[in-house]
């Protein structure tokens, strides 16, 4: 049976929901509210911590982790289909990770380099993770946590010390309250990712420690996406801001300390990286479960590599430009985690309200081969 420290699954979540919004979360909230950006992500605290709540009342009253607690509260035939509808969500997720990895690069660091070049090499990487399995994985993601989060928060404390303009955040709270309650909307989808809690919560040694691993990574993530905000805010300005695809990267780059503490983008951009392929890896392993527990298979390893083809044909197929996988981002990708990060979770939640505490559950988990 797969066993996790409470610190892996902090890392692994927080690399999960951080990760691709570190860069482009900020985005978001400034195109909608230029100076005031800050405020919406700050708002998300409010349904961070109800999301939370419902999740973790979702782990209390089962027995057995996601995907096979679909079938423990839906049944086993409405749980498969349901089931087979997360491998379709997944891989998409897989693909659009990496895809805006790759456009990322080609668009700020290596223009001519061939795309296939960039997906070979991360799937390459992901499907060795795989074959070793979760708790290697997750050992590597303490490590990606250690370092990233450390350097993200260097880039926050760096960027205060740029030709920075306190007027920028001015005026206060002046802004169109629809676009609040959107930009807050769009935020709190990151925040759904929490929702493989579902899975990872049931290999920490105390199940009910799992609320406040949560709650870690929520703020965490919080004080980390408001910090990135607001520095960018205050170097640029909000209505320059949201002239950058990338206003996080934007900051990274004008960093510059006496004219000796420079060019520390290319320190970022190996970090995010590292941190894209905990991203798409996590998404990809949860495929392979996924995919195991619809078709009862005995093992998920070797699903890893025939449907690597499939992600990188997805990947370069689901849009033909920057600007497309901008529309994905803003309308497509928000839509899709609402239903299967929260929708679903809640309907479990309303089932799970009317069912008593389990006595027994890791038993459980031990009669699945993972």
């Amino acid at each position: 049976m797969i066993r996790l420290s409470n610190f892996q699954v902090y890392s692994m979540l927080l690399i999960f929901s951080l990760a691709v919004a570190f860069l482009q979360v900020g985005k978001f909230a400034i195109d909608l509210l230029f100076n005031n950006a800050y405020l919406a992500v700050l708002a998300t605290a409010v349904p961070g911590i109800l999301i939370i709540f419902m999740l973790n009342h979702i782990l209390k009253k089962s027995t057995l982790p996601f995907p096979f607690i679909l079938g423990e509260h839906l049944g086993e035939k409405v749980g498969k289909v349901i089931g087979f509808l997360y491998i379709l969500i997944f891989l998409l997720l897989t693909s659009f990770s990496l895809r805006l990895f790759v456009d990322f690069i080609e668009t700020n660091v290596l223009p001519q380099t061939p795309i296939s070049i960039f997906l070979g090499l991360l799937l390459l990487c992901g499907y060795i993770a795989i074959k070793t399995g979760l708790e290697n994985f997750a050992r590597m993601c303490e490590i990606i946590v250690i370092l990233g989060v450390g350097f993200s928060f260097s880039i926050v404390f760096l960027g205060f010390f740029q030709n920075i303009d306190i007027k920028n955040l001015l005026p206060f709270a002046y802004m169109n309250w629809t676009s609040f309650m959107r930009a807050v909307f769009m935020l709190s989808t990151e925040i759904l990712k929490l929702a493989t809690i579902l899975f990872l919560g049931f290999f920490i040694p105390d199940k009910n420690d799992a609320l406040k691993i949560m709650i870690k990574v929520l703020f965490t993530y919080i004080i980390l996406i408001t910090a990135i905000t607001v520095a960018a805010i205050l170097i640029f300005g909000g209505t320059t801001a949201s002239l950058f695809t990338f206003p996080t990267f934007a900051v990274v780059r004008i960093i510059n300390i006496a004219d000796f503490l420079t060019n520390l983008d290319a320190i970022f951009i190996g970090l995010w990286i590292i941190g894209i392929f905990g991203t798409s890896t996590f998404l990809w392993f949860m495929f392979c479960i996924t995919t195991q527990y619809v078709f009862n298979l005995r093992d998920y390893r070797f699903i890893a590599a025939p449907s690597s083809l499939i992600i990188a044909v997805l990947a370069i197929k689901m849009a033909s430009n920057i600007l497309e996988i901008n529309i994905l981002i803003i309308y497509i990708i928000p839509f899709l985690l609402s239903i299967f990060f929260f929708l679903i979770p809640f309907l479990l939640f309303l089932i799970t309200l009317f069912k008593p505490y389990p006595e027994l559950d890791q038993e459980n988990c031990k009669n699945i081969n993972f």
